[in-house]
């Protein structure tokens, strides 16, 4: 069997349906009405008094699902829950007349009124037990959700709590591990402190022994260092005072009359014309011999220019100069040729860099130094220009009112104009000069030069030169001394006085301070060289006496 839409159009269109609707009574009583016929298989009206089996009935949801008709079923089950809202039917005029039924009006009016109310009943009845079945299974399964998901939750909250409870049984346990592990951590280090303070007192009554052992050496030293020095004192009080016998001595062999002074600077004066005749002439004759000098002399030249106040650079300079002299030592006249043009680079490295510079005349006086103590010929040439160039140096004065004078007294002429130079650059000039030889007086013979041999090495030009420089200027006639003198000490004062006051002690001071109190108040008057030696006496007299420094290494 199967079930037979209902001829009403409007019933026929599921699209019309609206689960709002709820209004029944209206559309009951339109002429359209509900059918409720049943057609057999063979398309037969069947009676209402008809019993559709149970089976069938329960199968009917799905049924209609499957063929698209589950609104239409919905729209059933609704008018179930509103069956009070629908009126008893009378007679539906859409119903057709059947061959089966009576043919008398009433008895068919009576059979259809009972076959509507029947099927409606049915249908209503069937409607009512089924929408409670579907509520109930629907809350059953509603009941069923919830009390799934109540036993989620539990479950949820059971593992929440169990994850709680790992959570801190775990955080006890790291906490307890922790605290074990600190424990164990202060323990190992108390007994680590107690080790390293069992040490520490064990190594300070070592360091206790020693220190009392090494007071006891050092008390034991110090007793022999004490009576070392008390001897060495001793020697050294009656060295120095043979020392001043012995400058006491000089002292008075230097003081020397005027005319002797002259001798001896002529006898100078005669050895540069010698050397000028024997040495200079012939090589400017002899072309080869010139060309060869002339090559040594551009190798050597620049050598000069070069030092500084390096150890290294100095020794490398002193051993490039000599090997560039040893090249000559075949030829004679070469190699005096050599050394003399040595001594005027020397003096000129002087007269231009010194003035300037005076600290850098301890590096120009070790190299002059050493080239004298390699070749001892080079001290001929040397004193011969020092003495030319700065007659002081030797004690020598004459007046310089006279060209002859000038030029015995240092001066020098202008090459361009031929006229003289002016006093500053003179001053400048001899101030250089003194400046490096005052410093070559100072300095002691050591291994610190090249080829250093204390069994034959003899200083060319020691501390007693500054003696003799010094004791001959405060002796010079105050008619000739002029401002280049005070220049000339105060450059020595600078290079020398400290080195010279240890070498000859009370009788240094004696002279130092016969200089500054009244060698430069002679004649009344007052310059710039003469306060600037009493501003050293000043400073002198209050223990501060400055020197060059030393040579870097």
């Amino acid at each position: 069997m199967r079930f037979v839409p209902h001829r009403n159009p409007g019933f026929q269109t599921a699209d019309i349906y609206d689960d709002t609707f709820t209004d029944f009574s209206s559309d009951y009583d339109s002429d359209d009405g509900f059918n409720t016929e049943l057609e057999d298989t063979e398309g037969n009206i069947l009676h209402s008094d008809v019993t559709l089996p149970l089976e069938e009935l329960e199968q009917l949801p799905e049924f209609l699902s499957e063929q698209g008709l589950n609104k239409r079923f919905d729209l059933a089950c609704k008018l179930a829950d509103h069956k009070e809202l629908i009126p008893i039917r009378q007679y539906s005029p859409n119903l057709k007349p059947s061959s089966r039924l009576p043919t008398s009006e009433s008895a068919q009016t009576q059979v259809e009124r009972n076959r509507d109310d029947n099927l409606e009943s049915y249908f209503v009845s069937r409607f009512t037990e089924e929408k409670l079945k579907r509520k109930q299974k629907l809350d059953f399964l509603i009941k069923e959700e919830e009390e799934r998901k109540r036993k989620i939750e539990e479950e949820r909250r059971r593992k929440e709590e169990e994850e709680r409870r790992r959570r801190e049984a775990e955080a006890r346990r790291i906490k307890e591990e922790a605290e074990k592990k600190a424990r164990e951590e202060a323990e190992r280090k108390r007994r680590e402190e107690e080790e390293k303070r069992k040490a520490l007192e064990e190594e300070k009554r070592r360091v206790e022994r020693l220190e009392k052992a090494r007071r006891e050496q050092e008390e034991a030293l110090k007793k022999q260092k004490e009576a070392e020095h008390e001897a060495k004192r001793k020697l050294d009080a009656a060295r120095k005072e043979e020392e001043e016998k012995k400058a006491l001595e000089e002292a008075k062999n230097s003081i020397v009359k005027p005319s002797e002074i002259e001798k001896l600077y002529m006898k100078y004066m005669d050895n540069i014309k010698v050397i000028e005749e024997t040495i200079l002439n012939p090589v400017r004759e002899d072309k080869e011999l010139k060309k060869v000098v002339g090559t040594h002399k551009r190798k050597i030249n620049p050598k000069f220019g070069q030092l500084t106040n390096s150890q290294q650079q100095y020794f490398r300079l002193v051993t490039e100069i000599r090997d560039l002299i040893l090249q000559t030592q075949s030829n004679e006249l070469a190699y005096k040729w050599i050394l003399n043009f040595v001594s005027d680079a020397i003096i000129s490295q002087a007269e231009t860099e010194v003035s300037v510079k005076p600290k850098s005349s301890l590096p120009l006086a070790k190299l002059t130094l050493n080239l004298m103590l390699l070749f001892p010929a080079l001290r001929h040439y040397m004193l011969c220009k020092f003495y030319r160039s700065c007659p002081m140096l030797i004690g020598y004065s004459c007046s310089e009112d006279t060209e002859e004078g000038r030029g015995r007294m240092g001066w020098m002429r202008d090459e361009d104009t031929g006229k003289w130079e002016n006093e500053v650059q003179h001053n400048e000039r001899l101030s250089g000069i003194s400046t490096l030889y005052s410093v070559i007086t100072r300095l002691k013979v050591d291994q610190s030069y090249l080829g250093y041999d204390p069994s034959s090495m003899k200083h060319p030009l020691p501390i007693s030169h500054s003696w003799i420089f010094l004791a001959r200027m405060v002796d010079t006639p105050s008619a000739l001394v002029t401002e280049t003198h005070f220049v000339i000490v105060g450059s020595w004062w600078d290079a020398c006085s400290r080195e010279f006051l240890q070498a000859y002690g009370r009788q240094s001071a004696k002279l130092l301070r016969l200089i500054v109190e009244k060698w430069t108040r002679i004649n009344g008057k007052s310059s710039a060289g003469r306060v600037r030696l009493q501003l050293l006496g000043e400073e002198w007299s209050k223990g501060v006496v400055k020197s060059f420094p030393e040579m870097e290494m």
